[in-house]
């Protein structure tokens, strides 16, 4: 995550699994007393252009001992209508100082449940950084304020534009993005 600041990429996410398989074939699981020390999957994620991408991928690539690097290419306006279904993610944080007031994610999984969506999920991320391009971590004891969240749902194409444009009111914070998937089983 600091390379990527280093090399001014606007906003990172990082997040951890909560069950895996690690490099060497064995399942790993979230264990609340060793969440630090276990070896579960982290994803780090970003939303950039193709050629920062490229740029900075030959530094990661050099950087890690073992894992995965993808790259997913954006669609064009005229490319919707080839595909049935997509992801939507959200990017956005968590702000624990809004005492008793409904906190941004909620509004957004509130508003995706209304338009009935196919899945919904909201992960909490360990780390990350938004514009301000101030890192904010996870803590061993302090309840950690601002961390990312990642809320991501499936929508059908004929819901897109409406649900994107909607959430395009809602969220005050953060990042949205789409992305086409082939959906192989929905039940």
């Amino acid at each position: 995550m600091n390379y990527l600041w280093e090399h001014e990429i606007p906003g990172v996410t990082m997040r951890r699994g909560n069950a895996g398989i690690d490099e060497q074939g064995s399942i790993q699981y979230d264990i609340l007393e060793d969440a630090y020390f276990n070896n579960l999957p982290i994803i780090i994620e970003t939303v950039i252009p193709k050629e920062l991408a490229d740029k900075v991928k030959g530094g990661l690539k050099s950087l890690m001992k073992h894992g995965q690097i993808s790259i997913t290419k954006g669609l064009e306006e005229d490319e919707i209508q080839e595909h049935e279904y997509f992801v939507i993610k959200v990017y956005t944080r968590e702000n624990k100082k809004k005492l008793l007031k409904k906190d941004e994610y909620e509004k957004i999984l509130t508003f995706l449940q209304e338009k009935n969506v196919l899945w919904a999920t909201v992960t909490k991320g360990i780390a990350g950084y938004g514009r301000d391009h101030v890192i904010y971590s996870q803590h061993l004891f302090p309840l950690s304020e601002n961390l990312p969240l990642v809320i991501e749902c499936m929508v059908e194409r004929e819901q897109l534009s409406g649900i994107l444009e909607e959430l395009k009111q809602i969220v005050t914070d953060g990042v949205i993005f789409t992305l086409p998937v082939q959906v192989i089983l929905n039940r």
